[in-house]
């Protein structure tokens, strides 16, 4: 009796009906999810040997499970309605390849943007979807009639279908040619997946309140002594990592240099300063409210970014990122 004999009795009834490949889909998308997500294994070897055959294969699988759900005719070979060994193999590469980008694409457009999660979100559920559509067609069609992949007759099948009659020298042209391919798209998945290869930077931004929404513009220039002006200061996490931020608000007076010597801040106060997390891809935009009381004509309103704790003395030389506005404070009346 074999291993899924064995445990079929204990199993819940939809996974105990579930067919192997789609379970093993199901069983790849649970792996890929923990490898690429759980901290201290996605710094390992194992992100990059589960999530590259993942989006190579199993997107474009499902999705071709889903649309021909009957076994090819005796002899493995396709009918009108059903794909041959080979075919189904090669539709599911290249299913993946082409529906990979476009989600990523269509994810890129939500809320979330094009994050680790998201991707992985959206192609789970992709993924999810179509095994739950390929297994409730199946069910539909007669067991004789019902896909359900055996391994051996499959492996002799694609052999015959891959190697027809060929001559030695054929069968190892073939071969390299097919490790190479698999070499080629093994190295797209792998970019694909370990984005901390891609740019890694953070956004720092001002906002002011319009007339229905926050825009980029119209900040306010003119200040009064120890009264309250609000801001809107926003941070957006492209680390490809969770990321703590700490952002300070000075109000500088500044006197400008030569070239070589540049600006050199000859008094400033501190007005503000707050700390926030991000997950990769998350953005957040905080109103706050500054009160200077440093008086004088165009002060340096300078907002400093920094990725973890500020230093003691925050600069403009040691931010990760910076931003600023001219302003006058005027004393008050």
């Amino acid at each position: 009796m074999s291993f899924r004999e064995r445990v079929r009795p204990y199993l819940p009834s939809p996974v105990r009906n579930l067919a192997f490949d789609l379970a093993a889909l199901l069983a790849l998308l649970l792996v890929t999810a923990i490898a690429v997500s759980i901290p201290g294994i996605r710094e390992t070897p194992l992100r990059a040997v589960v999530s590259v055959p993942f989006l190579l294969f199993a997107p474009g699988y499902a999705f071709v499970a889903a649309l021909f759900p009957e076994a090819p005719d005796a002899g493995g070979v396709s009918s009108g309605r059903s794909l041959s060994h080979l075919e189904r193999l090669v539709l599911s590469f290249g299913s993946s390849v082409a529906l990979v980008p476009l989600i990523g694409f269509a994810a890129n457009f939500t809320p979330w943007g094009l994050g680790l999660g998201p991707m992985l979100a959206a192609l789970g559920s992709f993924v999810f979807v179509c095994v739950v559509v390929a297994s409730r067609r199946r069910a539909r069609l007669s067991p004789e009639r019902r896909f359900r992949p055996p391994i051996e007759s499959w492996y002799r099948s694609l052999r015959a279908d891959v190697f027809p009659h060929e001559t030695r020298t054929d069968v190892v042209l073939n071969v390299a040619l097919a490790v190479a391919l698999v070499f080629a798209m093994t190295g797209v998945g792998y970019a694909l997946v370990d984005q901390r290869n891609g740019e890694q930077y953070t956004e720092l931004y001002l906002l002011t309140q319009g007339e229905d929404k926050l825009v980029a513009d119209d900040y306010p220039t003119e200040f009064t002594a120890t009264e309250s002006r609000s801001l809107v200061v926003g941070v957006r996490n492209h680390e490809h990592e969770r990321t703590s931020y700490t952002v300070v608000t000075k109000l500088q007076r500044v006197r400008s240099g030569d070239q070589a010597q540049g600006v050199t801040v000859v008094e400033e106060e501190e007005i503000d300063r707050f700390g926030v997390t991000l997950a990769s891809n998350e953005s957040v935009r905080q109103r706050r409210v500054l009160t200077p009381t440093l008086t004088g004509d165009r002060l340096r309103l300078h907002f400093l970014l920094y990725r973890g704790d500020a230093p003691a003395d925050p600069q403009a030389n040691n931010a990760y990122r910076s931003a600023h506005l001219w302003v006058n404070v005027s004393a008050p009346e």
